[in-house]
């Protein structure tokens, strides 16, 4: 598995952005070694590497052949990029469809334009001048060549409004390039609409290692679907993914991938939910080897979940449950706040019968996850309450159901999260 992290600024902040396997691949294996010349590992024997992103953005103009062509010749272990298509059909390294003021021509749509238009486009160098051009595939092809050993990592773009045939059109078109180039065995993809493209991209190429990525909050169905149609990994915005979605996305077989991880806390969650092989997708490349060579990121961070107590507890329900049926219930701002959702293992609630009989049983667990995966416990005698932890499922809910008519009222008393020291 490879899992990138990427850098914005050294050790300041990072932003994880992928997990993933590459299987028979050369960027199936780190690169980067330690001062012995061996690979550099943590305590469980996971392998740690460099994947530069955007080519090192930082360090290079981004998505340029002079990013690309230093990044292969510093030898990381790969390179992160980002494709579109013009008019014509061709595939050329871009972020954005729609050009941004950092190029000449802003707001205009690659896929508007031809590649000579294209070819026009200055975009701005380190210094802010515009310089760079945007480069084709076969530019990035080229600078690939020099190495064999460099693994690509391909963000497929699209665009706003995009129908799901021209979706589909990109994704067959950029493997077809892949393939052309011979860069099949060491490539992985990136989408954001896998749901439309994922199966295109395995019909093309089966082996392909797909990276299912999602801007919304939890939806384990969502989960579901990606496992369904073949993808490697999924993940969510490190703001919402909580440890169980982290724990639930690996129970369907795909390596858990939040984006947007600010922070060494987030990145120590990263690397524990991480799997044998981690690269770190970083914008410093350079930096960042050097920081990972020299032991400066913690590599063995230990989990140290942490219990907050409420000042107040916070109703959730307070209502009469029908035998075997179903409720859920919002656990909001007041009693997890939007900040922890990030790490969230559970929330400990109390739940004290009201009316009825009190014999039965209750069975609490995370929205939209399986049933099976409820926590069971018996009904108090009436008067009294029983605790349970749960954790948070599909739209911050509860599902809750008991096996006799009773009446309960259900408080937030505490909220626990994976914290890393």
């Amino acid at each position: 598995m490879i899992v990138w992290s990427r850098f914005t600024r050294p050790l300041a902040a990072l932003v994880v952005a992928a997990a993933l396997t590459v299987p028979a691949s050369p960027a199936a294996s780190a690169r980067t070694t330690g001062p012995g010349g061996d690979p550099v590992t943590n305590d469980a024997g996971v392998t740690f590497g460099i994947l530069s992103h955007r080519g090192g953005r930082l360090e290079w103009p981004e998505n340029s052949v002079e990013a690309y062509t230093h990044s292969v010749a510093a030898g990381f272990d790969a390179i992160e990029t980002d494709i579109v298509f013009t008019s014509d059909g061709r595939g050329v390294m871009s972020h954005y469809d729609t050009l941004t003021d950092r190029c000449t021509q802003a707001g205009r749509a690659i896929h508007q334009m031809t590649l000579a238009q294209v070819a026009e486009v200055r975009c701005k160098d380190l210094s802010g001048q515009f310089t760079v051009p945007i480069p084709t595939f076969e530019q990035l092809a080229e600078a690939l060549a020099a190495d064999d050993e460099v693994g690509l990592t391909l963000d497929i773009k699209t665009y706003t409004g995009q129908s799901a045939a021209g979706r589909r059109s990109w994704a067959k078109k950029a493997i077809g390039l892949v393939k052309e180039h011979g860069l099949l065995s060491r490539t992985s993809v990136i989408s954001f609409k896998w749901d439309t493209v994922l199966p295109t991209i395995l019909a093309a190429a089966p082996k392909m290692y797909v990276l299912a990525l999602d801007y919304g909050t939890m939806d384990l169905d969502r989960v579901r679907l990606a496992a369904k149609l073949g993808a490697g990994g999924y993940g969510i915005k490190m703001k919402y993914t909580s440890a169980y979605l982290a724990t639930y996305v690996k129970a369907k077989g795909m390596d858990s991938v939040p984006w947007e991880v600010v922070g060494t806390e987030a990145r120590a969650f990263t690397i524990h939910y991480g799997g044998p092989l981690q690269l770190f997708s970083t914008d410093t490349p350079t930096t960042s080897r050097r920081e990972l060579v020299e032991g400066v990121i913690d590599l063995n961070p230990v989990p140290n979940p942490t219990t907050t107590t409420l000042d107040a507890p916070v109703t959730i329900s307070d209502t009469t449950y029908r035998a075997d049926r179903k409720q859920y219930k919002v656990v909001g701002t007041k009693a997890v706040p939007d900040a922890a959702l990030a790490m969230l293992r559970d929330v400990t609630v109390t739940v004290t019968v009201t009316g009825g009989t009190g014999t039965g049983s209750l069975y609490i667990g995370a929205s939209s996850s399986p049933t099976s995966s409820s926590t069971r416990v018996a009904l108090p005698a009436s008067g009294r309450t029983v605790t349970v932890r749960a954790p948070l499922g599909d739209g911050r809910k509860l599902r809750l159901w008991t096996t006799r008519t009773v009446k309960l009222t259900v408080k937030v008393v505490a909220y626990t999260r994976v914290r890393f020291a």
